[in-house]
């Protein structure tokens, strides 16, 4: 789905699925995150063709989700994530907490954190405590239980 495609729905998902969605840009951007920040590692720990994480990082670097330069008297770029890509934190989080819920592995490390201060779950909902919003968001829970 392209960005102008996921305006006609009005929807954040859309739009933001229209910059994260592909296969690839949520995986090398956890890899950026965590340290591999030279093509080389990335493509060793994703076990990624060339061809494709070349397209994927330039794609990354367009949507301003990582900065690649080349650190002085070094042949070879780095990539860094910009705070657009930092922000992605709170999804990674959010994901791997729905899959240890639906698709639970004991082999697979956990990924741990907070998603605000303080948090309340509701169901599948995770919502930041704020007196208005809770009692909205909570009012909102009985209509969709209904």
């Amino acid at each position: 789905m392209s960005i102008r495609d996921s305006h006609q729905h009005k929807c954040s998902i859309a739009t933001a699925l229209s910059i994260l969605g592909d296969k690839w840009t949520l995986l090398i951007a956890r890899d950026i995150m965590m340290g591999n920040q030279n093509f080389e590692s990335i493509q060793n720990n994703l076990n990624i063709s060339r061809n494709l994480l070349t397209e994927r990082l330039k794609a990354m670097v367009s949507k301003r989700l990582i900065t690649r330069y080349v650190p002085d008297k070094k042949k070879r770029a780095k990539y860094v994530p910009t705070q657009r890509c930092r922000d992605l934190v709170k999804v990674f989080l959010s994901l791997s907490l729905w899959a240890d819920r639906w698709v639970p592995d004991t082999r697979r490390p956990k990924i741990a954190g907070v998603i605000n201060d303080k948090v309340i779950e509701i169901g599948l909902q995770v919502i930041p405590v704020n007196e208005a919003e809770e009692n909205r968001n909570i009012k909102l829970s009985k209509i969709l239980a209904n």
